[in-house]
This record gives structure tokens, C-alpha cells and sequence, in this order.
């Protein structure tokens, strides 16, 4: 695992380490069919976080850095929860320790003042086509 300037977050960057991370666990490159369930479920909501934050015009919650990454906490815990609730606790212990993690960057990032950082937005480039915009998938 990288060291984290957390002076300098960025959450974009970090989402990425994260995956990273799962596909490169213990030093072994992992294809996406080699992980466990619990690291599938955690991929997957690590490509949903950073497809939520994509609109340049958004507006609401969340605001700054630190926000971003305690919303992605709590949706990492209700996860958890959701696995555990229904008896899947391979997977829940998993993102339990996931979200243990995620809520110990969170106090770091709060102490380095993520909470002044502007919020994270990926700015995906697409193709411009003369296609009605319901063709465009």
C-alpha cells in the first residue's frame, strides 16, 4: 500500500489506488474473476462512486473532499450491513474491514483539512456524434 499525502488529496487518485489495490493484493496481479466475492462487491462500489461524481453542473452534497470520502464510508458500511443482514458474512466481514479502513482516512483526512479541498470531479470526454441522445449508450 502507497503512502497517502493526505495534505494533497485527491479522491479520484485515491478511488484508482484503491482498485489498485484490490487487483494487486499481496504483490499478485489478479484478473477481475480471481478475486473474492467481498472484493467484487467493493470493486463495484468503487466504479459507481467514481461514475457519481462526473457532472461538472452538479450541485448538493457533497461539497469538499472530506464529504466525498465519508459518503463513500457510509455507503461501504450500509454494504456491509446489507451482506451481513443477509447471512453473507464472507463478503460483510470483508467490507467490514474495508469500511474500518475508509473510516481511518476519513479521521486523517479531516485532520489535514480535506474539508477546504473542492470537491472531486471526473471529467469524462465523450465523442460527439450527430446521434439523438437516447443512441447515445
Amino acid at each position: 500500500m502507497e503512502t497517502v499525502d493526505y495534505a494533497q488529496f485527491d479522491f479520484g487518485k485515491r478511488l484508482q489506488a484503491y482498485m489498485h489495490e484490490v487487483f494487486n493484493h499481496s504483490g499478485v496481479t489478479r484478473t477481475e474473476a480471481e478475486l473474492t466475492d467481498g472484493q467484487r462487491v467493493f470493486l463495484k462500489a468503487l466504479k459507481r462512486e467514481m461514475l457519481k461524481y462526473v457532472d461538472v453542473n452538479r450541485s448538493g452534497y457533497p461539497n469538499n473532499q472530506l464529504e466525498q470520502m465519508e459518503s463513500f464510508t457510509r455507503t461501504i458500511g450500509d454494504l456491509h450491513n446489507s451482506y451481513f443482514d443477509n447471512g453473507m458474512h464472507k463478503v460483510s466481514d470483508c467490507l467490514f474491514n474495508r469500511w474500518r479502513m475508509l473510516f481511518e482516512e476519513c479521521k486523517k483526512l479531516a485532520a489535514a483539512g480535506a474539508a477546504n479541498q473542492p470537491c472531486w470531479i471526473d471529467k469524462i470526454e465523450v465523442e460527439h456524434s450527430d446521434m439523438p441522445l437516447f443512441f447515445d449508450a
